[in-house]
């Protein structure tokens, strides 16, 4: 909630010519777009993990029982890998537009 508001703020504050002024440089504009990708990995992060959460806690337990820690101990699924991967990608993304 808290990411979709401060977006929402950004997006609002970018576009309104009340606030820019009619000024979008070149590096407001590389700034936008990647505050845009980062929120788009950030949304999909927080999806994988609501999936995993339900996988494990609610699939996994109703239909065997103990395997919840086999369930998240296991490193070579699809799922967490994607998930590692949109996590050093946003980091990346961050470290290279501070």
């Amino acid at each position: 909630g808290l990411l979709l508001c401060l977006f929402g703020v950004t997006l609002y504050l970018y576009f309104n010519p009340k606030y820019n002024k009619g000024r979008q440089d070149s590096h407001t504009s590389v700034m936008m777009g990647i505050s845009a990708i980062m929120f788009f990995i950030a949304t999909l992060h927080i999806a994988i993990n609501f999936y995993r959460l339900l996988q494990g806690y609610v699939d996994i337990r109703i239909t065997q029982g103990s395997g919840l820690a086999a369930y998240l101990s296991n490193l070579k699924a699809w799922y967490y890998i994607l998930k590692d991967l949109l996590f050093g990608t946003q980091q990346t993304l961050g470290s290279a537009a501070a």
